[in-house]
Parts: C-alpha cells; sequence; structure tokens
C-alpha cells in the first residue's frame, strides 16, 4: 500500500522555515520594545530632583540598551539589556541608590527598572503578534 506523503513534507519543510523567518522580524520586536522600556526609565530618572541632570549629566543620560542575538542552526535567542551604562556615563554608579535607597534620604526615589519593563510588556507581545503574523 502505497500513500502520497507530499503535503506533508511541503507542510514540514514550511514548519523547518519558521524559525530562520522569525529572527529577523522578533529582532525587530525586541529592538522596539527595549527602546520603549529605555525612554520609560529615562522618563523615571528625570521626575528624580536627585539624580536627573542638572547641570551635567545624570543617571538619565547613562541609561541605554544592549541588543544581543545569539543564532545557532536556525534557532535563536534575542536578548535586550536595558539600564543605566557607566561606560555612557559615570552617574551609573548612583543607580543602585537611585531605586533602592540607603538609610540615608534621597534615595530610593526612582521608580524600580522592572515596572518600566511591566509597563511594556503588553506593547512586546502586540509587537510579537503582528510581526509573526501569516508565517504559517
Amino acid at each position: 500500500m502505497s500513500a502520497d506523503a507530499s503535503e506533508l513534507d511541503g507542510l514540514a519543510k514550511a514548519f523547518r522555515a519558521i524559525p530562520a523567518a522569525m529572527v529577523p522580524k522578533m529582532r525587530g520586536v525586541v529592538a522596539k520594545s527595549a527602546l520603549n522600556t529605555k525612554k520609560l526609565m529615562v522618563a523615571d530618572v528625570k521626575k528624580s530632583t536627585h539624580f536627573r541632570g542638572k547641570k551635567k549629566p545624570g543617571l538619565d543620560a547613562s541609561i541605554d540598551y544592549d541588543l544581543k542575538v545569539h543564532e545557532f542552526s536556525g534557532d535563536a535567542v534575542i536578548e535586550a539589556e536595558i539600564g543605566p551604562n557607566p561606560e555612557r556615563n559615570p552617574a551609573a554608579a548612583l543607580a543602585g541608590i537611585a531605586y533602592y535607597g540607603t538609610s540615608r534620604p534621597g534615595g530610593g526615589t526612582v521608580r524600580n527598572p522592572e515596572d518600566a519593563m511591566l509597563e511594556e510588556a503588553p506593547n512586546f507581545y502586540e509587537y510579537a503578534f503582528k510581526a509573526t503574523e501569516g508565517l504559517l
């Protein structure tokens, strides 16, 4: 007994092509969400009288993001690291005090960076859905 499996072979080929097609689309999604999260974090720091830049650049000027794509055999991990960068501005050293405070007053006045990420999460899911629509 024989069976025509050509349609299944075509479907399998289409499934194998999905990861490679998703990488560039999702790279853009992660980059857009990272930029939005960075903007939220900068806005949060600018609200602080202690940590925003006044006469010289403050903690807000140190916040940036780095996008990394790790690919292997068609699969990928796409990640963004967002936050104060001491290479960009030495004021980044104050981030821990700005976010979590110390035993002295003036610290802990900036919203936790995780809150900015959670605020951006619904947008990320929407971007990801739109970017991957029609891949099958």
